[in-house]
């Protein structure tokens, strides 16, 4: 099911909403958008309680949850813009190849001019092909390849619940192979937010995709991670691209 369909369905059934979902899917965009950003920004930083949707609602909201995330092989450019650890700013570009299906993830950093500061494949496990000073350390590798699948990949396989949080936000709850909870936050005109907390249950990343295009694509995604070594990526879309099977960019 695609996005849209998800969210047709999701719209036809909403008169078994609970009415703090009613309330919240039909403000007008500009107070939804203000909403949305300030419980972004605002909610607790622990393990939030999410409550029933109503009969029947519970697989129509995980189609949506999962229609955020590529199902197919796509490539996506971005500008991306980083505050490091230290407070200082950095510019590059992302180019990041994945393929759904079969787990695999290529990303290519380079600078605007063309330099290749890191270049690196995941497929169960992170090869890096290429990688210089600050970027040329293990943990660095793994940890963007986890950034990357928090973005683009679905939480896994395991869904706890999908229902409705205290401030009227549907979303869906995961618990990935390492126990960790996911939580995927909905918004129907701006875009989504992902939330991996820690094992306490408190937030150790957050994206947060806007800026949809007519393609549901966001044209904006914000990646901040909160553990030490601290940093946010502000990433922005220049191009997207949807490959067929076999694409020789991921063999």
């Amino acid at each position: 099911m695609s996005r849209s369909e998800a969210k047709k369905i999701f719209e036809r059934r909403r008169s078994h909403f609970p009415k703090v979902l009613i309330h919240f899917l039909l403000k007008p965009a500009a107070a939804l958008g203000l909403i949305f950003i300030a419980f972004v920004m605002t909610a607790c930083s622990s393990l939030p309680e999410i409550k029933p949707p109503g009969p029947g609602l519970q697989p129509i909201l995980l189609e949506w949850c999962q229609s955020i995330f590529p199902d197919a092989p796509h490539q996506f450019v971005h500008a991306i813009e980083a505050r490091l650890p230290d407070d200082s700013r950095a510019t590059a570009m992302g180019i990041v190849t994945l393929d759904p299906a079969r787990g695999i993830i290529q990303c290519v950093i380079m600078t605007i001019e063309g330099f290749v500061l890191f270049d690196a494949r995941y497929q169960q496990a992170v090869t890096v092909n290429r990688a210089v000073y600050p970027f040329d350390s293990p943990e660095f590798a793994e940890s963007m390849m986890a950034d990357i699948r928090l973005v683009f990949f679905p939480p896994g396989k395991a869904l706890v619940t999908a229902g409705v949080l205290d401030k009227g936000f549907p979303g869906c709850r995961w618990q990935t192979a390492d126990g960790l909870a996911v939580d995927v936050l909905l918004n129907q005109r701006l875009g989504w937010v992902i939330r991996q907390y820690d094992t306490s249950d408190h937030i150790s990343r957050q994206v947060r995709a806007y800026a949809l295009n007519p393609e549901g694509i966001p044209e904006k995604i914000e990646l901040s991670h909160y553990k030490f070594p601290s940093y946010t990526l502000k990433m922005t879309l220049l191009q997207v691209e949807r490959l067929p099977q076999g694409d020789g960019r991921l063999n």
